[in-house]
């Protein structure tokens, strides 16, 4: 290993990764502004404009391949119109002993007063749960399955080339 790529290497075993709430409100601010007034695929575009014009940009000396999820190394992005994180979520976020997420006071203070107030009750997840059964709910707290979008976003998972050639009917007759 160079010591380029040791240095990078090392620094991003030393940064400690933490939550950061930049593209949660920046998402939020787009939605309420154009919220009811586009229609949604032209609101989600709106948004994802809104947030490339004005997120930070990390370029980290002698990095050849650049790009961070957020402002800097280890920063973590919300989704917040997938699923809204209650203030118990970040405390547990931030206090578990294994994987966990430093969350700021700041961080905190944002998601209380501007990300949950318009997010609550509008967040993908929370729009399905309002529509599943008590007997899905029951299940769900039980542990049997989670909700996929709560851990993570969409898009992360890649299709191999069958799923543009064939139909899920020719999939169902291979098997």
């Amino acid at each position: 290993m160079n010591e380029r790529i040791e240095k990078l290497r090392q620094e991003s075993l030393d940064t400690q990764p933490y939550i950061s709430i930049q593209r949660a409100a920046f998402v939020t601010e787009a939605y309420k502004k154009y919220g009811g007034t586009v229609s949604i695929p032209v609101l989600r575009a709106l948004a994802f404009r809104h947030l490339l014009e004005n997120k930070s940009i990390c370029i980290g000396e002698g990095e050849l391949i650049v790009g961070e999820r957020g402002e800097a190394p280890r920063a973590t992005p919300t989704f917040p119109e997938l699923c809204c994180h209650s203030l118990e979520d970040l405390e547990l976020i931030n206090n578990r002993k294994k994987i966990f997420f430093t969350v700021n006071q700041e961080v905190k203070e944002i998601q209380k007063e501007e990300i949950i107030p318009y997010w609550e009750n509008r967040s993908m997840r929370s729009r399905i749960f309002k529509e599943m059964t008590p007997e899905w709910k029951d299940c769900y707290t039980a542990g049997i399955f989670t909700e996929f979008m709560e851990q993570r976003a969409p898009g992360h998972t890649v299709a191999d080339d069958k799923i543009y050639h064939k139909g899920f009917s020719d999939f169902i007759q291979d098997i």
